[in-house]
């Protein structure tokens, strides 16, 4: 997103240092009103009217030729850079799906920090490779706002099926062996779901956002552009349907492996499950990402950050050390072996 400074023409970029759009020229601070506010809506109340949504008729999507990414840039913004991969080729896209954005997750530092924070994490990873990101600097490091559909649902579950777990003993003549025990299980199971975030963008998977998670969804605002400046916004291309799915498929999970735990079992052997769900709600929101790139011998890496908390998702591993620990593990394993064969004779 972009806006110049009303006083010298330069750009504006949302600091979260100074809470504020700074002047990239003159160095004027506007700062920017927080107006905390993370309410939920019924599911009644799902619109996709883009008449009365001003950002809709203010931004145009752009495609990557190169990954296919579609991103959001204001009208006056004709060229960028793609986010995940690189390529400076994006076209403009005849596609547009916004929806009425209710509240927008500030980012709480900028790239300069978000790069050190990255750094200090991949040092700490004993596994992670950290040749690939020996080189990076603050042009590797893109802040984005991702599409979100935060929901809050209740559950009212009935079940019925049989359950499994397994222990080991003892024989008479010294045998350590395995048993199967199972359970006729049924009953009643409530649950209330609270902040069950979907990504609404296919170029950041599930998995990718939840290993960031969690959002600190209190310090959400009122949706405003002012706190985008500076940053992209990715382009929504998962229906709300499609979004309601995917939740409550990770809600029936969940339930799964709490039907487990309560009945002290590990494994499903059959399970006929009934759920309702109920008091539905949620809030479309923009969530602060940013995606830190890395490009070595041709292969690129990009990695994901929470761009509120400095959580940082999955890092390539070092396939070398990670050898190296399988080789160490399996010679302790033979070594005490061979010691209890020794002692056993």
């Amino acid at each position: 997103m972009l806006k110049n400074c009303e006083n010298c023409g330069g750009q504006l970029h949302f600091s979260p240092k100074d809470k504020g759009n700074v002047c990239s020229s003159c160095g004027t601070v506007f700062p920017v009103a927080y107006n905390y506010s993370f309410n939920k809506k019924t599911f009644d109340e799902h619109t996709i009217d883009q008449s009365t949504d001003e950002l809709a008729n203010s931004l145009r999507s752009f495609k990557c030729k190169s990954c296919g990414a579609n991103v959001m840039l204001s009208k006056f913004q004709m060229q960028t850079v793609c986010p995940y991969c690189g390529n400076s080729t994006i076209v403009k896209s005849k596609s547009k799906n916004l929806l009425y954005i209710d509240s927008i997750l500030p980012f709480t530092f900028g790239k300069a920090d978000a790069l050190k924070k990255f750094k200090t994490t991949v040092n700490k990873k004993f596994y992670a490779n950290k040749k690939v990101f020996r080189k990076i600097n603050e042009n590797n490091v893109n802040g984005i706002y991702a599409n979100a559909f935060v929901f809050d649902i209740s559950t009212a579950s009935t079940y019925r099926g049989v359950f499994s777990y397994t222990d080991t003993y003892r024989t008479r003549d010294g045998k350590v062996e395995t048993r199967t025990h199972y359970k006729n299980v049924s009953g009643i199971f409530d649950k209330a779901y609270k902040n069950i975030t979907i990504e609404a963008n296919s170029n950041i998977e599930q998995a990718e956002l939840a290993s960031i998670m969690p959002f600190e969804y209190g310090s959400a605002v009122e949706f405003k552009e002012d706190f985008m400046y500076g940053y992209m916004l990715e382009y929504k291309d998962k229906m709300f349907n499609s979004c309601v799915v995917t939740a409550e498929t990770i809600i029936k999970e969940d339930i799964k492996q709490q039907l487990l735990k309560k009945h002290g079992c590990t494994k499903i052997e059959q399970l006929t499950l009934n759920t309702d769900y109920i008091d539905r709600r949620y809030n479309y929101c923009l969530l602060p990402i940013y995606l830190i790139s890395s490009e070595v011998k041709d292969k690129r890496y990009k990695v994901v950050m929470n761009g509120q908390t400095g959580k940082v998702g999955k890092l390539p591993k070092d396939k070398l050390r990670v050898f190296l620990t399988v080789i160490f593990v399996c010679l302790l394993v033979v070594g005490a072996i061979l010691l209890f064969m020794h002692f056993s004779k």
